[in-house]
């Protein structure tokens, strides 16, 4: 669900959203799959506000589920990720923002915004690479 079909608050105001954004450094990492760091943002009304990062030292697809809910994740930010993990976050209600690149701040205030522009082209690194380019 992107930003700008958040569910309302009853009050009629946007719910506030939790969302994660895989982290090299200060851009945005390559690949979800392989991220050990995120930034954490909260939004609300379409502004964004840098949480406390998190790190996430075991990058098993299962365990990456849980780590996301236990940090009430509703959404990720990557440069690409496997289809596999995708459909596990997806099914159970994160959302997986895919083939984003740049610095995080900026994407974390596009995303909130609801003007984040996205590829979501499927990473098939574990499969055989159709050069989606995202792969590394």
């Amino acid at each position: 669900m992107s930003p700008d079909q958040q569910e309302q608050a009853r009050d009629g105001s946007a719910r506030r959203r939790r969302f994660a954004i895989a982290l090299d450094g200060e851009a945005v990492a390559d690949h979800l799959g392989r991220s050990i760091a995120f930034a954490v943002y909260e939004s609300e009304n379409g502004k964004a506000v840098r949480l406390d990062d998190i790190e996430n030292l075991l990058l098993a697809p299962g365990f990456m589920l849980v780590f996301f809910l236990r940090h009430d994740i509703d959404a990720v930010i990557a440069g690409n990720s496997g289809a596999g993990l995708c459909a596990l976050l997806e099914k159970n209600g994160i959302e997986v923002v895919r083939g984003v690149e740049g610095s995080v701040e900026e994407t974390a205030r596009a995303y909130a915004a609801g003007t984040l522009e996205r590829a979501d082209i499927p990473c098939t690194l574990h499969d055989a690479c159709t050069g989606c380019g995202n792969c590394g």
